[in-house]
């Protein structure tokens, strides 16, 4: 058998590879190859065998092979041919990337003798790439307002290809608008840039489609495209355009508010905001107008929101604008006229010039009491008017032309009627017509054409004699229907004297009440009744008075005896009564009369007899007449003298009485004493003559009536050529109060005080002033006074004819005439300024034209002037101030109108009030500042407000002059009413960069001699557009950083600004499209400050070189951007230990193996460059083995001298890796060796002989002893097999284990 022979195998394994491990360091050499990537297999890539100089025939042999996995990956070796040919297609690009250069390391073996060959394949690029864009189909958003030059990044083409057959060039399809500039970095990357060759304009080209085309430098070449789309992004570069630039509509007035006049439409090319179009009124619209209308902004529908008035103005001219939403705005503007159509509705007016109220109720007939203005603020028949009142009022209206006059038609009588509630009705010819009612109380003045009557006509006081002065007799009441003083009445005793005695010695009356006292005790037997002439008169002018009597009746109180009148008393003897005796009864004896001084009841007499009677019962007496008659017939016994006594009582109470004695005397001639017994009727002593003085009476008075009546109608017949009636104010005794003062004397008579009045004619005399005023006398331009008599009523009457003699009336129009006059005179003249000569101009002398009672009737405001009446002239009387009196109306006049009479005559005057240059043009402000986008269009117009002359005519405002400047020019233009308002013009460009204000003066003038101007200062402020890029302080910046800058780090700060303002000017920082997601890794820009920091790991080893292209924004829309390239060093620091890499390890080596056997080769490399790079290893003194630096980077592990396996089986082997660099870096890398065995030891028993001791009989089988032996190799050869060598004897059999 044979115990080695499976342990062969290996064993020669192991020693080829130490063989072939140490023929690394005895032959070695480097040969290159090229082969093109993507060969075919089979391709030869060269002949190893030649150019080692081998034998073809000896490959096989020597055994020639590729020594590593990844060299016989892509190649193999023809051991036929000696040729390397590739075993896998090779793609260069995943192999290497984009490194210019890609080598591939080939390690050949030979086995026999041991030889190891480093050959270097580079693999040459094939052009089997085409340029890739990133996106196939980019959009670049380009603002319109991007100038020309400026310069917009593309995407670079990507491809995997090197050298020339990488990206060349680049090609732009033709477009007019762009140019393809390509710039060339420092790694030789290509950067393609468009380039504006022409002036952007969305509105005429929203897109432009470009095709980009990358070639590569391949044979042939190959190319890719990108579909470039260039979207011009809006800019607010044009103002909104209306329609038309005038619009024209008609609406009536009085139009429902919220109805539509007009829907205006302004388009504007721009899209987006700069695009929405927001409608408003201009600058020069007028605050009345934009109370009257209504622009909604979104929209432009025109609405009425206000009341239409034609009256208020017939006209409207509207600018309006639209303006967009873009910034800065641009507008456009255009002018809407709305002609207003007058519909009927505004109702007459009627306006009180003059009224007299209240009105004498004495005025005469067709006598003007109140004048009225009509007008109606309508046009054509809507504002013709007529007016008219009740046909029930004593009152008529006469006309002329707008002028009314209220006269009296019927008498008036303040006591029938009041107050009149007249109704006057104005109309208009409109249809329907409008009508105005208005109401006019005039109230009827009260005059003194009442006398005051007494209550009765007739009045009866009754006073009881005896009674004391100052006794009230009775009230007299009067009442007068006039008013006022004219109705306060004052009583009076009428005469001077009554009974031939003063009157006040009989009576007073009380002036206020009328009560009349009576002055002194009245005696009834004296005075009966007492006849009162009372006057009452009332304090009007001139007085009237009225009479009563008053009949005082002196009531009669008993104060008086009954005195006998018969029989006669006093006598000294009373001869008896002689009867016959033989008279019958009931004979009259006598009668016996009384009589009482008193009156009534007083004087009512009873007569009795008395008991002193010599027989009572032989007479009687009748009570009531006095008769004594006999009661019975005569006795004998009866005496023949009889003394009857009669008791004669009256009535009153207390009853007075007397008594007579009476002697009868009985005798037998009865009829002698019968006819004597009436001696005293029929013939009395005395007759009463009161008869005869009331026939005289009656008769004087009868005369004194006759004469006065006579002598009244004489008078009256002489004046009726003056007067057609008789009138008491021309009597004397009128005369007497009218001309006389009145005089009160107070007299006293002991106790009894009374009263005089007297009245004392008086020589003053007044004035009497007549004041005019015409119909607008409270707006009139004439007032005017003049000394007159006072005219009697007729006059008043002839005023009223006066002034409705322009009536033309059918009974009137051929007595009057008319004519027109016009003074022409310049404004703020001085008071007292002649203006015309009235009597002049009429052909009249001055006398007349006072005598002609001249009035003057005017439709003006102010009394702007004064007429004198004694020399006609017209002179100015205030201030007149045209622009105030008729505004901006070219002409400007006072109409008056004059009435004369006698005859009557109608004078129509215009005076003409001239404008004079007396104000300059003004404008609103002093400083005007208008904002105007920096990109506006030439040509573009800006209105400015206008300048306000408040002169007419010539003296207007007709010219503005603009201050020379370089960009601006001023067009004016004239509205349709002759206004002018100016509007900047642009004639030059305008650069905010440059000039960010614009100080201009536009000055106004007008075309008076000498012209009068104003000026204002305009600031143009001009607004900022985004038409400036940010511009970086470099093209390309240098910086310098060490690797493995912490986070945070400042690389650099970049600085780009950007002359525009505000949010143009503001500028963002941002890295590039073209910058690789591994750099944006490692760096960060802030976008604000442009500070580019580290954010990553900054390793030198993975880029030296870093180039960073950087692009600054600005935050206008639409966004502009520039470009910078920041190119980053990165220095190299000792931050990379060296790394050991086995190219070739055994990890068991035999034991035998002899010195300089090599172990392992081991490629050691470092990351860092230069002295940072260089590797230096070591190994531990200890060991047996040591390091070969077979090149740069390759050492090999030798063994330096015999292993023993049974000594030390394995060896831990540390490989020390230290680099050059400060402070050196280490890395260690343990290579762990087991040493293998070889059968290099016998065994080796324990003992070097071994004794046993057996007994006999022992049992076959049974063991002797047991030998050990050890063997320091390992398996196989320390696998010990036991033997006998020889036999011992009989019995003994040779085993083997």
């Amino acid at each position: 058998m044979e115990p080695r022979s499976p342990g062969q195998p290996a064993w020669k394994w192991q020693v080829l590879s130490l063989l072939s491990l140490c023929g690394w360091g005895w032959v070695s050499g480097q040969i290159r190859y090229s082969v093109v990537e993507e060969s075919e297999l089979g391709t030869v890539v060269g002949n190893v065998a030649q150019d080692l100089s081998l034998k073809v025939a000896d490959l096989l042999g020597r055994r020639l092979r590729l020594g590593s996995a990844e060299s016989r990956r892509y190649f193999a070796v023809s051991l036929a041919s000696g040729t390397l040919l590739v075993n896998e297609k090779i793609d260069r690009e995943s192999l290497c990337g984009a490194s210019a250069g890609c080598v591939l390391p080939v390690q050949v073996v030979i086995e026999t003798p041991l030889e190891l060959f480093r050959l270097e394949v580079e693999i040459l690029d094939l052009n089997d790439n085409s340029p890739t864009f990133p996106i196939a189909q980019r959009t670049v958003r380009i603002a319109e307002s991007a100038t020309v030059a400026a310069r917009f990044p593309l995407e670079s083409a990507q491809d995997p290809d090197v050298g020339t057959n990488t990206v060349s060039s680049y090609r732009l399809s033709p477009s007019p608008y762009f140019s393809l500039d390509v710039k060339k970095l420092k790694d030789g990357k290509l950067f393609p840039e468009l380039v504006l060759e022409q002036a952007l304009d969305r509105e005429d080209k929203r897109e432009h489609h470009l095709v980009l085309t990358a070639i590569d430098g391949g044979n042939p070449a190959r190319s890719g495209t990108a579909q470039i789309t260039v979207v011009v992004v809006d800019i607010n570069d044009n103002a909104p355009v209306f329609d038309q630039s005038v619009y024209k509509v008609s609406l009536p007035e009085n139009t429902p508010v919220g109805t539509l006049l007009i829907q205006l439409n302004a388009t504007d090319p721009d899209e987006g905001p700069s695009g929405e179009v927001q409608y408003s009124f201009a600058v020069h619209t007028s605050d009345s107008v934009r109370k009257l209308f209504d622009l909604d902004p979104p929209t432009g529908a025109v609405r009425v929101q206000g009341a239409v008035d034609f009256e208020e103005a017939g006209f409207y001219e509207i600018h309006l604008r639209a303006r967009d939403r873009g910034f800065p705005e641009m507008e456009g503007h255009c002018v809407l006229q709305v002609e207003v159509e007058d519909v009927n509705d505004n109702s007459p007016e009627v306006l009180l010039t003059s009224l007299v109220n209240p009105v004498p109720e004495n005025t005469p007939l067709e006598t003007v009491v109140g004048l009225f203005n009509v007008r109606d603020r309508d046009s054509g028949a809507n504002g013709e008017v007529s007016l008219g009142i009740g046909s029930n009022l004593p009152f008529k209206i006469k006309s002329f032309e707008n002028h009314y006059a209220l006269i009296t038609r019927d008498k008036l009588d303040r006591e029938s009627v009041s107050q009149y509630t007249i109704e006057l009705t104005a109309r208009d010819e409109g249809s329907p017509s409008l009508t105005t009612e208005t109401t006019i109380l005039l109230n009827i003045s009260d005059v003194n054409d009442n006398p005051p009557s007494f209550s009765q006509t007739s009045y009866n006081a009754f006073l009881s004699e005896n009674s004391p002065p100052g006794s009230l007799l009775c009230t007299v009441s009067a009442s007068d229907p006039d008013e006022g003083e004219n109705s306060r009445l004052t009583y009076s005793i009428a005469g001077s004297e009554i009974e031939d005695a003063p009157a006040s010695s009989f009576v007073h009356i009380n002036p206020d009440n009328g009560n009349v006292y009576a002055q002194r005790t009245f005696d009834f037997e004296l005075l009966q009744v007492l006849q009162i002439p009372v006057a009452v008169q009332d304090s009007g002018s001139p007085p009237h008075s009225s009479n009563v009597t008053v009949y005082v009746f002196i009531l009669d109180q008993n104060d008086n005896a009954p005195v006998i009148l018969h029989p006669v008393t006093g006598r000294p003897v009373a001869a008896p009564q002689r009867i016959p005796q033989s008279v019958p009864a009931g004979y009259l004896v006598t009668k016996v009369t009384a009589v009482d001084a008193d009156s009534g009841h007083n004087a009512w007499l009873s007569y009795s007899l008395l008991p002193q009677s010599t027989d009572p019962s032989l007479f009687r007496v009748a009570p009531y007449t006095g008769e004594i008659r006999t009661a019975r017939g005569f006795q004998d016994t009866d005496l023949a003298a009889q003394k009857i006594v009669v008791l004669v009582k009256d009535n009153g109470d207390p009853a007075l009485s007397c008594t007579v004695t009476l002697m009868v005397s009985l005798e037998d001639k009865a009829s002698e004493e019968n006819s004597k017994s009436r001696d005293f009727l029929t013939n009395p002593k005395e007759k009463p003559d009161l008869t005869l003085y009331l026939i005289i009476a009656l008769v004087a008075v009868s005369m004194v009536s006759l004469v006065t009546f006579i002598v009244l109608s004489a008078k009256c017949l002489r004046k009726g050529d003056r007067h057609s009636c008789c009138c008491l104010s021309n009597s004397p005794s009128r005369d007497i109060f009218k001309h006389s003062s009145p005089k009160l004397q107070l007299n006293t008579d002991g106790t009894l005080k009374y009263m005089e009045v007297t009245l004392r004619s008086t020589d003053s005399q007044s004035q009497c002033y007549r004041t005019c005023f015409s119909p607008g006398s409270d707006r009139s331009d004439f007032t005017f006074m003049r000394p007159m008599s006072c005219p009697p009523p007729s006059a008043l009457a002839m005023e009223t004819d006066t002034f409705l003699s322009g009536t033309n009336t059918s009974n009137e129009s051929g007595q009057h005439s008319s004519a027109q006059i016009r003074y022409a005179i310049p404004e703020e003249l001085t008071r007292g300024a002649f203006v015309g000569n009235i009597a002049k101009d009429l052909g009249t002398d001055v006398a007349k034209l006072a005598a002609a009672n001249l009035q003057v009737l005017s439709d003006s405001d102010s009394q702007y002037f004064s007429v004198n009446v004694n020399t006609g002239i017209i002179v100015v009387n205030d201030r007149i101030d045209r622009e105030r009196l008729c505004g901006q109306n070219l002409r400007c006049f006072l109409h008056l109108k004059l009435a004369i009479e006698n005859p009557v005559e109608f004078y129509r005057i215009e005076v003409e009030i001239l404008d004079i240059n007396d104000n300059p043009p003004a404008f609103p402000s002093s400083e005007i500042t208008l904002q105007i986008y920096e990109l506006a269009s030439l040509g573009a117009r800006f209105p400015i407000h206008q300048a306000q002359d408040l002169d007419v005519g010539s003296n207007a405002l007709q010219t503005y002059h603009l201050s020379a400047n370089e960009n601006f020019n001023l067009n004016v233009k004239a509205r349709t009413d002759g206004s002018k308002f100016p509007e900047l013009v642009l004639e030059r460009a305008l650069d905010r960069e440059h000039r960010a204000v614009h100080h201009l003066v536009l000055t106004a003038e007008d075309g008076g001699s000498p012209p009068r101007s104003s000026k204002t200062r305009i600031a143009v402020q001009v607004l900022d557009a985004n038409d400036n890029h940010p511009v970086f302080d470099k093209s390309s910046y240098q910086a310098r950083l060490v690797e493995n800058s912490p986070s945070g780090t400042l690389v650099i700060k970049l600085n780009a600004t950007d002359m525009d303002e505000g949010p143009n000017g503001e500028v963002r920082y941002s890295l590039g499209s073209h910058n690789s997601d591994a750099l944006r890794r490692i760096f960060s820009i802030d976008y604000q400050t442009g500070e580019i920091r580290v954010q990553g790991n900054l390793d030198f080893e993975e880029a030296s070189v870093y180039e960073i292209e950087v692009e600054a924004k600005d935050m206008g829309s639409p966004t502009m951007e520039e470009h910078c390239s920041v190119t980053v060093e990165v220095t190299d620091v000792n931050d990379n230990p060296p790394e050991v890499v086995l190219t070739s390890f055994s990890s068991f080596l035999s034991e035998d193996a002899p010195p300089g056997t090599v172990v392992a080769v081991i490629h050691v490399k470092d990351r860092d460059s230069g002295e940072h790079g260089k590797v230096q290893c070591h190994l531990p003194r200890s060991l047996p083995f040591k390091l070969r630096k077979d090149f740069e980077h390759q050492y090999s592990l030798l063994t330096s001298q015999e292993l023993d396996r049974e000594s030390v089986f394995q060896y831990n082997v540390t490989i020390s890796a230290s680099d050059l660099g400060i402070p050196s870096l280490s890395r260690y890398t343990v290579l762990s060796i087991t040493v293998a065995d070889i059968n290099d030891n016998t065994p080796q028993f324990e003992r070097a002989s071994y004794d046993v001791v057996l007994k006999e009989n022992n049992q076959v089988g049974e063991i002797l002893v047991t030998v050990s032996a050890t063997d320091p190799d390992l398996d196989q050869n320390s696998r010990l097999s036991y033997s006998v060598l020889s036999s011992p004897g009989k019995g003994f059999r040779e085993v083997a284990f």
